[in-house]
């Protein structure tokens, strides 16, 4: 059965975050909301708020990864600006943890780069995300990216000082591979987030190392969700209003 939204003169309702969204799944393909759920790795009730027209959602903190499952840009899909496939190449989906294989990257340019939440930094390197802030409902920070499907966090705390500062952006590139010697930002299995530095992957885990502890240790690939590579960390005159 067919999601998208009409507006009275017969165009497709790309108003709303719940029209856009829409119209993405229709022409992707993929109106199973159970099964974009599982993809994306939320609850169906997720994708349910988020396509329900009366709960007029503005945003999701998963709006990267609806975009990335449903190959449109991530900034037309959080504010509907430009175009959904406003991109040099299609999106890919994220590499799978045991996958770091190259994948064809679209051209570096200036996008901009939805804020979809704060982290708040603690002092072995993991993170807590303290808050679920709207796609891009808190601004953005405009920067060269070869990732149509990046995004930012805002970071609080000094326990990772020089690297990453109190208030200070963080732009994650899902889409781009991770090398040896940059941060990465590593999801578990079992909901807890770090950001480290990758040293190197072994053929059933990585090593990585704290940023400011020089403490290494190793991660096995069976208990990751995911691991995407840092791009720019910025300061906060680089953030810029919807």
């Amino acid at each position: 059965m067919a999601l998208t939204l009409y507006l009275p003169n017969g165009s497709p309702d790309w108003f709303s975050l719940a029209g856009r969204l829409r119209w993405a799944m229709d022409n992707a393909g993929k109106t199973n909301q159970s099964a974009l759920a599982r993809e994306v790795g939320v609850k169906p009730q997720a994708i349910q708020h988020l396509v329900d027209v009366t709960k007029a959602a503005t945003g999701s903190k998963h709006v990267a990864a609806l975009a990335a499952a449903l190959s449109v840009s991530s900034i037309w899909l959080a504010t509907g600006d430009g175009s959904p496939d406003a991109v040099e190449v299609a999106p890919s989906a994220a590499p799978e943890p045991d996958d770091l294989t190259e994948i064809d990257a679209p051209l570096m340019q200036v996008r901009r780069i939805p804020i979809v939440g704060t982290a708040k930094m603690g002092d072995d390197g993991f993170y807590e995300e303290i808050s679920d802030i709207p796609g891009a409902g808190d601004g953005h920070i405009e920067i060269a990216t070869a990732d149509p499907n990046a995004y930012g966090l805002r970071c609080r705390g000094m326990s990772m000082f020089p690297a990453v500062r109190d208030g200070w952006y963080v732009v994650i590139e899902p889409n781009r591979r991770p090398t040896e010697g940059e941060y990465v930002l590593i999801k578990l299995r079992d909901g807890r987030k770090m950001l480290k530095e990758l040293l190197f992957e072994r053929p059933s885990s990585f090593e990585v190392m704290s940023v400011n502890q020089a403490q290494r240790f190793t991660v096995e690939k069976a208990d990751m969700e995911s691991i995407q590579a840092v791009g720019p960390i910025v300061p906060p005159s680089a953030w810029r209003p919807v």
